[in-house]
């Protein structure tokens, strides 16, 4: 399948990045990397999460013709998400480049309610405000709230694949599942514990 256009989802964290770039890869997109470095981005077809939505007017830049997705999902799931990630594992002090995203996006590199709520409307506004006046070059989407194929498909003039969308990383008995390396130590530190 060719891919008429770059894809970035250009939503905060714990909004179904990780889905997004699985959905680009069902879709045919090659080069796409969830939460990539500032490096990676100039050989992307498509990215997600905070390393591509902390410089989405670069990559609108860079690449004209790109499409850019927000990842939207209601207040209080994603505030009950972002706190079990970032609340129990806050970054070790050597792991810079966790501490600058989470600076960049959220003014702190841990969880606070306060600031994360903040943030989760003005990078809203923000986007929208930036593509105001290029509707087609935007599109919500709330992957936790079942979007797929159906509005991201269109938006990509790409045809809907028989697969069906992939929806990772839902939460199970409490604990986030699919590729979070987190989730995964958090079960094992309280299998010692306990």
């Amino acid at each position: 399948m060719n891919i008429k256009y770059r894809a970035w989802g250009i939503g905060l964290g714990r909004t179904g990045t990780t889905s997004f770039c699985d959905a680009l890869r069902i879709l045919g997109y090659q080069n796409v990397v969830h939460n990539p470095t500032f490096e990676q981005l100039r050989y992307l077809d498509g990215a997600s999460d905070n390393g591509c939505t902390i410089f989405y007017k670069y990559l609108d830049y860079k690449f004209p013709d790109s499409k850019f997705i927000l990842l939207i999902r209601d207040l209080k799931s994603w505030l009950d998400s972002t706190e079990y990630i970032h609340g129990y594992t806050p970054p070790d002090r050597s792991e810079d480049l966790i501490i600058m995203r989470r600076m960049l996006m959220y003014g702190t590199p841990v969880f606070d309610r306060e600031k994360f709520i903040d943030v989760y409307y003005s990078h809203h506004e923000e986007i929208r405000k930036y593509f105001r006046n290029r509707p087609g070059d935007l599109l919500e989407m709330n992957i936790t709230a079942g979007d797929g194929w159906e509005k991201l498909c269109p938006f990509l003039d790409l045809p809907i694949p028989t697969q069906p969308f992939c929806f990772r990383n839902k939460r199970k008995d409490g604990i986030t599942s699919g590729s979070s390396v987190i989730a995964k130590k958090i079960v094992q530190a309280k299998n010692i514990i306990f």
